[in-house]
């Protein structure tokens, strides 16, 4: 899957998006199981920290599932998981069909 993503994402122009930025935001705001979470931007790719109250790893998928679907853009996306210790980072992408899209690490962890 690492590399799957990898040429998904040689094949877009990966930009930033500020109405997207605004609807991840709206989003997660209200989230009652979100205790904090930030959004960055580091050379067009949004890095989104999100902690939850009580964190399982079933939790934190149903989260990222319910993200998707708010912030995919209809054309497509792909999305990996990596389990590490306490914490679940996402690497996702999606993108509108003139291959313009976004990419970003969501990583989910506890308090």
């Amino acid at each position: 899957m690492f590399r799957a993503i990898n040429e998904y994402l040689a094949k877009l122009n990966i930009v930033t998006d500020d109405e997207l930025l605004k609807e991840m935001n709206d989003y997660l705001e209200k989230q009652k199981t979100i205790d904090h979470f930030s959004i960055n931007v580091n050379y067009n790719r949004y890095i989104v920290d999100i902690r939850l109250k009580k964190y399982t790893v079933k939790s934190a998928d149903s989260l990222f599932r319910k993200f998707v679907q708010h912030t995919a853009y209809p054309y497509s996306h792909i999305t990996v998981r990596y389990n590490e210790d306490n914490r679940v980072r996402y690497r996702y992408a999606t993108c509108k069909e003139n291959k313009t899209g976004v990419y970003m690490d969501v990583i989910i962890s506890q308090v």
